[in-house]
């Protein structure tokens, strides 16, 4: 065997050893974080998911690399720690900061995902994350115990949730020879449970899509070749936006809108007398 090759082979049984060496302190660092955490917190749920990630992202803003992850749940809080060998702060959602969670697809034997939308500092924020079925379950159960009914009756609400955007926006005031008038440009973000104006990244305002009604696309009468406008009612007030894509836009804020409104989807497996309501399963 050539010299080159037995360098090579050496220096990959090298890289081999020193990568098993940062795996096993990730994963002694990983075991004793959650060690402390469950004495000084007593989580509803708390467990380390090295072979798996979380993302998270600000909504026309950054975006985090995927990292492995420390997830604990406790009564006033969900906290995602990163587990890269170099000290990160974590991702704190305060209870009151939660806006919604949900799983995309149904549970599947092997690695799903989840996402949860905060609402912190002003801004928008996307967490996914993903985890082996077992310990999905388990933190589904803690959230649930966390969030709000409103965040777990839409959880339940059949899938595919409507999320989209954000779009390019701009409010319209109609005046009264029927002309259109067009502020400064935000953008449009809907998810399952509210439809988010924003400045940038910063957030304008929250509506819940349970308050919104009367939504129509209309094309722009006094100048046709421009965007279009999405309007609709809330309570009392009439809002417009001209949206590029109104059309559609409009169609899926009606879909998400009227889901609000839907029961629950409810899971007909009979359940074991110690088994917790599984309606996660749909």
């Amino acid at each position: 065997m050539s010299g080159v090759v037995i360098a090579a082979l050496v220096g990959l049984s090298a890289w081999g050893v020193a990568a098993g060496i940062r795996v096993d302190r990730r994963n002694r660092a990983a075991r004793q974080l959650v060690s402390r955490l469950q004495a000084e917190r007593n989580p509803l749920y708390c467990a380390a998911s090295c072979a798996t990630w979380f993302q998270a992202e600000t909504i026309n803003g950054s975006r985090s690399a995927r990292h492995p992850f420390v997830v604990e749940v406790s009564g006033d809080r969900l906290a995602l720690y990163p587990v890269t060998g170099n000290e990160q702060a974590p991702v704190i959602v305060q209870r009151e900061q939660l806006r919604w969670f949900g799983r995309p697809r149904k549970y599947t034997p092997n690695v799903n995902e989840i996402w949860l939308h905060a609402e912190v500092e002003g801004e928008w924020r996307l967490i996914r994350l993903r985890l082996f079925q077992t310990q999905m379950r388990a933190l589904v159960r803690a959230l649930k115990a966390l969030a709000t009914d409103e965040h777990t009756a839409a959880y339940r609400r059949r899938r595919p949730y409507v999320h989209h955007g954000p779009v390019a926006a701009r409010p319209a005031e109609q005046d009264m020879l029927g002309g259109w008038t067009l502020g400064d440009p935000l953008a449009l973000y809907l998810t399952p449970l509210h439809l988010v104006v924003l400045s940038g990244s910063r957030v304008v305002r929250t509506i819940p899509l349970a308050q919104i009604q009367a939504i129509t696309a209309v094309q722009r009468l006094d100048a046709p070749g421009e965007a279009g406008l999405v309007r609709f009612q809330v309570g009392d007030e009439a809002l417009a936006f001209a949206v590029d894509d109104y059309q559609r836009f409009a169609a899926l804020l009606g879909e998400a809108a009227r889901r609000t409104l839907e029961d629950p989807v409810e899971w007909q497996r009979k359940k074991k007398p110690d088994e917790d309501d599984w309606d996660d399963e749909v």
